[in-house]
């Protein structure tokens, strides 16, 4: 992290199978504000996310869920 500001945090992602799954969750939490940096990690199903300010879990979920994947908390 390059500010003392920036956020961290990580949730476990299910349902990935490919590459392709991860660009999905990656694309869609990168289309949220105040994200900075994305890491979808398809063999740990870790989505770690870089963020501005302090994103609520569910609103981090809802993006991975529209995406089509399940989301919670690690």
């Amino acid at each position: 992290m390059n500010k003392e500001s920036d956020q961290l945090k990580s949730l476990k992602v299910t349902g990935m199978s490919c590459g392709h799954c991860t660009t999905q969750v990656q694309t869609a939490l990168e289309g949220l504000e105040d994200v900075l940096e994305v890491d979808v990690s398809l063999q740990e199903e870790t989505a770690t996310i870089k963020m501005a300010r302090n994103i609520p879990d569910d609103v981090l979920s809802k993006a991975i869920v529209m995406a089509g994947y399940q989301a919670e908390p690690l």
